[in-house]
């Protein structure tokens, strides 16, 4: 279910809380994107651009020399789109086997065996991964049937291996119906260098499916909301019709981007619906039916 990254490096990231033997550094590539210094991954397969397909981060000079040196790797994450599924969002230590160079995968989610199990939205600590109990290490990159390893396990297989690399990835934008997968990342810890220290939090402008239909409603004006949602006789339906569609959005947020988008849209059907040509009642017949074309296309 995974696929193999091939790490694409962008421009450096500076880090705080580097010690001073070393400067340890974040390099962010594909999809991803930092603010706030907060970290935006992205995995989006659902459009043309394959830039933002896959997502991450690699950070190098940390001091980590063999997997065994690694004595602390955390960070905290908030998936707001839509769940940790197909071994993403995940750690990559990549070492230096015998037969070339593996990967070690040490996933975020903490039921990484089932379909999915973190929260959207809300911010979730991993705590330090090192010496975890849970079946959070997948080595079956050097040895099968690995997936679901302990740390101890994970020791016990690929301790003195060098480590050539380590990286945070978000890749199964593919897993979902909408082909997008989004999660915030801040203070990522190896060892003793901490990276992305900002404090931003996710949108909260959302509403429910009867705020934005209200707002809908408000914003058209009640005949030209009546002519984009009713299907029944004088459109009585309209907003029973609008809340069923935006109940069907994935959450609050997406509802209210659903709003501007539609209040934009319904601007332009009613620019436009005055634009058309005629005399008498023919013009305001065409008017009509153009701007009900219109807005249906809109919603």
């Amino acid at each position: 279910m995974r696929r193999f990254i091939v790490m694409a490096m962008a421009a450096a990231c500076a880090v705080v809380g580097a010690p001073a033997a070393f400067a340890a550094t974040a390099t962010p590539f594909g999809g991803a994107t930092v603010s706030d210094g907060v970290l935006t991954l992205v995995s989006n397969t659902g459009d043309a651009a394959t830039t933002n397909d896959a997502s991450g981060v690699t950070f190098t000079d940390t001091g980590v020399t063999t997997f065994a040196s690694v004595t602390h790797l955390s960070a905290e994450f908030n998936v707001t789109d839509d769940d940790c599924l197909g071994g993403s969002p995940r750690f990559q230590i990549r070492v230096q086997t015998p037969s070339g160079e593996k990967n070690v995968f040490v996933y975020l989610d903490p039921t990484p065996a089932t379909a999915g199990g973190c929260a959207q939205n809300t911010w979730l600590s991993t705590g330090n991964l090192i010496g975890s109990s849970d079946g959070r290490f997948d080595t079956s990159q050097i040895q099968a049937g690995t997936q679901v390893s302990t740390y101890a396990q994970a020791l016990a297989l690929v301790g003195s291996y060098p480590v050539t690399s380590i990286s945070l990835v978000v890749d199964s934008g593919w897993a979902f119906t909408d082909k997008e997968q989004t999660v915030l990342v801040r203070n990522v810890r190896i060892n003793s260098s901490t990276f992305y220290t900002g404090t931003a939090q996710p949108p909260t402008d959302g509403m429910n499916a009867a705020q934005a239909c209200k707002k809908l409603r408000s914003d058209m004006g009640d005949a030209a909301f009546r002519m984009a949602y009713g299907t029944n006789r004088n459109d009585a339906n309209a907003y029973g019709k609008c809340v069923s569609a935006m109940a069907r959005m994935k959450n609050d947020a997406a509802r209210s981007t659903a709003v501007k988008r539609i209040d934009t849209a319904a601007a332009k059907c009613a620019k436009l619906a005055t634009a058309k040509k005629g005399k008498g009642q023919a013009k305001g017949l065409a008017k009509q039916a153009s701007l009900m074309a219109c807005l249906k296309k809109a919603v």
